[in-house]
């Protein structure tokens, strides 16, 4: 990417900050969903994270290594990484609810998630009390977060709350 420009010549700042979000940061986290969830998120990799989004913000914008981190991806208009790894943990367990009836996945799901698939044998719903409160799995997380906003969802109409009724 530094072959591309530098502070002086080659790309424009819109231009370095659209390569970056566009390419670099999808490989970046290509699967962070293996390793970004509540129960454990991976520390060592969110620091690499950041300093690589250190590293294309001073890029952007063109600026010395001694300036403020905050400062300066503020400038380059990126947002912190970690609030970017949970805007798309959300969109990831939001994608949980359109899959196919068929999918894999569903058999691990609690029984009213599952689609009417069997559960497997190491779904959420059959482990004890013990073993779901040891479990650190995505799985789990997408349990927690579609039983969260099932209570006040109701897929056809989705400004009604279950609480509440046409008739």
């Amino acid at each position: 990417m530094k072959m591309l420009g530098n502070s002086s010549r080659g790309l424009f700042p819109i231009q370095k900050r659209l390569l970056y979000k566009t390419c670099v940061l999808l490989i970046a986290l290509y699967g962070f969903q293996l390793w970004f969830f509540k129960s454990a998120p991976i520390v060592k990799n969110i620091n690499e994270l950041k300093k690589m989004q250190q590293r294309v913000a001073l890029w952007i914008i063109g600026a010395f290594q001694t300036s403020l981190s905050k400062g300066i991806k503020a400038i380059a208009g990126l947002i912190p990484i970690t609030l970017y790894l949970h805007k798309l943990n959300g969109r990831h367990h939001l994608h949980y609810t359109s899959i196919s009836p068929s999918h894999a996945i569903n058999s691990l799901l609690d029984p009213q998630y599952a689609k009417n698939q069997t559960p497997y044998k190491t779904a959420t719903s059959k482990l004890t009390a013990k073993q779901q409160a040891n479990l650190k799995s995505p799985i789990k997380d997408v349990n927690e977060w579609l039983n969260s906003i099932r209570s006040c969802f109701n897929p056809l109409h989705p400004w009604i709350s279950d609480s509440q009724s046409f008739f």
